[in-house]
């Protein structure tokens, strides 16, 4: 039997804050699969008591999960407030070698969204409904647009021969990002301005360093500023090797706490080692040990995250990236077992 957890706001802000070791493991996730959920409900019956047939079914379902695993932020996908690189109206593509946008040509003719279409229905939904000790987060992306749309060679390519229409697909996107920033600093209970850029692969950056610094560093910045204008979070989801940016993003972005964690290329143990005391860190259980490994070894890596990584606060225990439906539910559960049993020793 899980034990259960009561859900606590302000000991998760405190957490986040570094403020001392928490008096519980506090837990988050960057998305849970919708299949994943389903298992969750064979398993458990979470909304058995919900009404299918009601307006508000999948709002309710969604608090349900997060209140069962015990996350304090629960993610929404408000329609049309996330820009993709990858689909045009005329259907869905993806390349690594080129995009829609291989000229000022196409640049004009691009059917950019307009922020005006989104739809915030389930934020005014949740501003009314949402449990006390839960607020909400939405993803945002910059750079994982924008490189869909040139496709990886063209755009490597364009960074040299016209470096200037790299820049004003950015700022297109951007903007975009940013008036939807501003929109959900309106809901009091939107708590989390969230931006994922994929940044790096297994070795190294996407992109020069540099070239990050000079794009999208600057934006990501404005993104960070604004949020915390408005009293709000900012968390910075990144998968790969780009470690060797993160002091940009701690002392001049901002950011309040990573995600996103691959122990082939730096255990979550490690990261903390390097910037615990100056930046909170979502998640770290490697998903692949979650998906192959035994009860034993899922225990075991547990604990040591967080016997390494609770005290003093500043972690969140969870997967080091998405709950892909690829991870058995039991190997999930275990993991959520130890951190809710976990002491400090």
């Amino acid at each position: 039997m899980i034990k259960k957890i009561e859900l606590d706001w302000e000991g998760f802000q405190k957490n986040l804050r570094r403020e001392g070791t928490p008096d519980r493991v506090f837990f988050f996730e960057h998305g849970i699969d919708e299949d994943f959920q389903q298992e969750l409900q064979k398993k458990y019956g979470i909304w058995d008591y919900l009404n299918p047939n009601a307006d508000d079914y999948n709002y309710r379902r969604s608090v349900e999960i997060h209140k069962f695993l015990g996350l304090e932020l629960m993610r929404v996908f408000p329609p049309n407030a996330r820009m993709s690189g990858t689909a045009t109206e005329g259907g869905a593509w993806e390349s690594g070698t080129d995009g829609a946008i291989s000229s000022w040509e196409d640049f004009e003719a691009y059917p950019w969204p307009n922020p005006s279409n989104a739809d915030f229905s389930v934020l005014d939904y949740c501003e009314k409904n949402l449990p006390e000790n839960m607020r909400t987060f939405a993803v945002l992306d910059l750079f994982e647009v924008v490189l869909p749309l040139f496709g990886f060679v063209n755009f490597s390519y364009l960074l040299y021969e016209d470096r200037t229409l790299i820049e004003a697909v950015i700022k297109k996107v951007a903007e975009f990002d940013l008036a939807m920033i501003k929109a959900y600093c309106d809901y009091d209970s939107h708590a989390v301005i969230y931006l994922s850029d994929d940044l790096g692969f297994k070795t190294s950056t996407m992109i020069a360093p540099d070239d990050i610094r000079q794009l999208l560093i600057p934006w990501h910045k404005k993104m960070a500023d604004l949020a915390h204008q408005k009293g709000k979070y900012f968390f910075f989801h990144s998968c790969g090797q780009m470690y060797n940016l993160m002091d940009d993003y701690i002392d001049f972005v901002g950011i309040d706490a990573k995600h996103s964690f691959e122990e082939n290329i730096l255990p979550v143990t490690e990261v903390n080692k390097l910037y615990g005391n100056r930046l909170s860190l979502l998640g770290g259980m490697d998903v692949d040990i979650l998906a192959r490994s035994d009860e034993k070894t899922i225990r075991s890596k547990t604990r040591d995250i967080l016997n390494n990584c609770v005290p003093g606060g500043g972690y969140f225990l969870g997967a080091g990236n998405w709950v892909t439906s690829y991870i058995p539910l039991e190997n999930y559960m275990t993991m959520i077992d130890e951190g809710r049993n976990w002491t400090l020793s």
